[in-house]
């Protein structure tokens, strides 16, 4: 015998009304969410850094109002401001090694202009010694740098979210830093050896929407670099330059023809240049940002 319909009815509405609401999202899942959706297509190194950065200024406006409670959130608190003080050495290295490459560029572009003889039968001497002497100079040993050993170790860690607000800001905060570092690492490395990124993990479940887009967008990223390495030979930029470098220079010793070499290191200078100049103040901004950060959150300290 069927259940009549008011019957069925009453059962609908009682099995729905046992059902636990979704929490409500927070202002910073909401605000974090609405920034992860604006990024498509392909991700350049710039546009992460914007995101990092805007994701920094969307923490700092969600601390206003936030609810902190000692005897709770205490541990976390203090948890993010010694991995910050690890986050901003690895920004002072990027930009440490940002000037590296500068330097470095720009002691190629010397070479260049030196023996860049187009228009004369053969190699002159002279000059094809000046410019040995640069490509042997510190400037150019000094870019093939390895990699921060801090921002390895930061990222086997796992991510503190225990579930209050002011947890959750923290952790989207480092979550966004770390995977933007990770993929400036990739983008400005000399090693093509390099791991992936891992899938962002916390140390305890969430329902934050901004996290699963955050390991969307790492996927994304990382299958994107994954291409262009196959495309490329698995080498950087940096790398594709250091090589071009390395061949002019083996034809400079042959004293061979150099035109074909000069053109490819010209090609590889003004393509390391631009990206460099894309990331450079954006750089330097996210570690005002992130400095911005641990000040408001000693502040919340310091009032309890």
């Amino acid at each position: 015998m069927k259940a009549p319909t008011i019957l069925k009815s009453f059962l609908l509405r009682q099995s729905l009304a046992a059902v636990a609401p979704l929490p409500e999202k927070t202002r910073f899942d909401r605000e974090l969410t609405a920034e992860l959706d604006t990024l498509g297509g392909e991700i350049g190194l710039a546009q992460l850094l914007d995101a990092a950065i805007k994701t920094q200024k969307i923490a700092l406006d969600s601390l206003v109002n936030v609810t902190y409670r000692d005897d709770y959130d205490r541990g976390d608190v203090d948890k993010y401001l010694e991995d910050n003080v690890e986050i901003l050495d690895v920004c002072n290295y990027f930009v440490e090694k940002i000037e590296n490459i500068n330097n470095y560029v720009d002691t190629l572009k010397i070479v260049v202009h030196l023996v860049d003889n187009s228009s004369s039968p053969k190699p002159n001497k002279v000059a094809t010694k000046h410019a040995l002497d640069h490509l042997n100079s510190s400037s150019c040993q000094s870019v093939a740098k390895k990699s921060s050993k801090g921002l390895k170790n930061l990222l086997r860690q796992r991510l503190c979210h225990h579930g209050t607000d002011i947890s959750e800001i923290m952790c989207g905060s480092k979550a966004m830093a770390l995977m933007c570092l990770r993929f400036l690492e990739l983008g400005l490395s000399f090693d093509s050896t390099s791991g992936k990124l891992q899938v962002m993990k916390l140390s305890q479940p969430t329902s934050s929407s901004w996290l699963r887009l955050l390991n969307e967008l790492a996927k994304k990223r990382e299958a994107s670099v994954d291409e262009k390495k196959v495309q490329e030979n698995r080498s950087s930029l940096l790398q594709q330059t250091v090589y071009a470098a390395r061949e002019l220079k083996e034809q400079m010793k042959k004293e061979k023809e150099m035109k074909c070499c000069v053109e490819r290191l010209k090609r590889r200078c003004k393509e390391l240049e631009g990206m460099v100049e894309d990331i450079e103040e954006r750089v330097k901004e996210l570690y005002k940002c992130l400095i911005d950060v641990r000040m408001t959150l000693l502040g919340i300290l310091s009032q309890h």
